[in-house]
């Protein structure tokens, strides 16, 4: 009896297993709830980045939380970063997981330890929000840092959060993000109500812009000084850009000749 019951545990323990590899036919049969997450949170976080497999579980995470249920919440956040996290590049969901994910974030972003906060930060991290979620974002920004990362960092240029940077930019609000504010109001070009005068503050500014690097090359040449040249330097290296580097090169030698 012993031997079979060993048998048996070793079956189960080779199936869940099995599960990082076939996690379609397999995850609706080993974890139907908040408590199989958990249980199964190491195997579960090597699970691949696939819409269906997140899908599945933030929907079982959701459930829960919108019944008011206890669980461990914050290890269920991380198994799905975790999961996010497998992708190779940024994954992008489909809207109707990215309208599960949002949900889970929206209830527990003010809830959990900061451990969940950061992880459920990457849930919607990178993913295209509806314009009600982005407006939820603006008018929570000042709550935590968590929703304004979202803001600052949104893989896309909205309406709604350009409106809100020049907001912020204006009334001097996040001296600390400054960068980060004026990144998210350039387009073709810097604006005119944004001041100049810290060129070393525009080029940060242009390096995070959501911006064709044609444009962003552009502006760099525009405000590259010689007093500015290591962090074009800096610049240059970590975006791939040769061009500006010999654009610094020709204006010494034009300097020098001079």
């Amino acid at each position: 009896m012993t031997d079979q019951l060993e048998l048996a545990q070793l079956k189960d323990e080779l199936q869940r297993h099995l599960m990082i590899f076939q996690p379609s036919e397999l995850l609706p049969q080993i974890v139907r709830s908040t408590r199989d997450i958990y249980e199964n949170r190491s195997i579960l976080k090597r699970l691949p980045c696939a819409d269906s497999t997140v899908r599945y579980l933030a929907q079982i995470v959701l459930t829960d939380i919108e019944a008011g249920k206890r669980f461990r919440k914050t290890e269920c956040l991380k198994v799905l970063r975790a999961i996010v996290r497998n992708s190779t590049g940024a994954p992008r969901f489909q809207p109707e997981t990215v309208r599960l994910l949002f949900r889970i974030y929206k209830n527990l972003i003010f809830e959990v330890s900061e451990d969940g906060r950061w992880a459920a930060s990457v849930l919607i991290k990178d993913q295209l929000l509806a314009d009600d979620e982005i407006q939820w974002l603006i008018e929570n920004y000042n709550q935590s840092v968590h929703p304004l990362n979202r803001l600052l960092l949104y893989p896309e240029r909205h309406p709604a959060i350009v409106t809100w940077a020049e907001k912020v930019y204006r009334t001097g609000e996040l001296p600390e993000r400054e960068a980060e504010v004026i990144a998210l109001l350039i387009r073709d070009d810097i604006p005119s109500y944004v001041d100049q005068t810290n060129t070393d503050l525009i080029l940060r500014a242009v390096s995070r812009a959501r911006i064709p690097d044609a444009i962003k090359e552009a502006l760099f040449k525009e405000f590259s000084q010689q007093e500015n040249y290591n962090t074009l330097l800096d610049l240059a290296l970590r975006l791939e850009m040769p061009s500006l580097i010999r654009h610094m090169i020709a204006k010494i030698e034009k300097d020098e000749a001079a």
